[in-house]
């Protein structure tokens, strides 16, 4: 059956569209315009010698006690079980590789945006105010990219660039990576618990 062309509301993050045709509800179009994306960004700045030092000296903690870090991330797990099952929602194979990704996207962005960009963008790590001038600047794109490949609000992309200049604070004060990915991990979880559906699913 042919789907209705008539134009699309805005939903509680994404802008109104024209048509189903542009509005983005399959999981498959966010891992493919959003996942793909942020991704290969992380994966070239990890072609970078001095963002893999970085990168390993960021996971310090993890390499100390991973056994703290695992007991974390079950809690984060143990978290998310928990609000599926409170809020009534479905946890099925489909939710289970949502849950996955979510975490996928929450390492590749706090490499990209937290940890890479404001290095190469300041190429001055020992400067606190250059760090933070890289920061708001690797924070804005990664708001604008939230805005176009997902087509989030105007207002959705605002807070996501102000979370992600709270997530640059965590890591300049703890130098701690994997703490920072566990918390975006649950609080992306929140803002999106589910995969988009459809507009013209029941």
């Amino acid at each position: 059956m042919k789907e209705p062309s008539n134009p699309i509301p805005a939903g509680r993050l994404q802008r109104a569209a024209s048509s189903q045709k542009n509005y983005i509800s399959k999981f498959r179009q966010v891992l493919a315009r959003h996942g793909l994306t942020m991704a290969s960004i992380a994966i070239i700045c990890l072609l970078l010698p001095s963002i893999q030092i970085a990168l390993l000296s960021s996971l310090d903690n993890l390499f100390s006690n991973p056994l703290k870090y695992l007991l974390w991330s079950l809690v984060v797990a143990t978290f998310i079980f928990v609000y599926l099952k409170y809020t009534k929602r479905e946890f099925d194979l489909r939710q289970l590789i949502w849950v996955g990704y979510l975490f996928m996207i929450s390492v590749v962005e706090e490499i990209a945006f937290r940890l890479s960009l404001p290095l190469l963008i300041t190429s001055d790590v020992t400067a606190i105010s250059f760090f933070w001038f890289g920061a708001f600047i690797s924070n804005l794109l990664f708001a604008t990219i939230h805005y176009f490949t997902l087509r989030w609000k105007l207002n959705a992309c605002i807070f996501t660039f102000l979370g992600g200049l709270g997530f640059s604070r965590m890591l300049d004060t703890t130098g701690d990576l994997t703490a920072v990915i566990l918390l975006h991990w649950a609080i992306t979880f929140l803002n999106t618990p589910s995969a988009p559906k459809s507009h013209y699913e029941n």
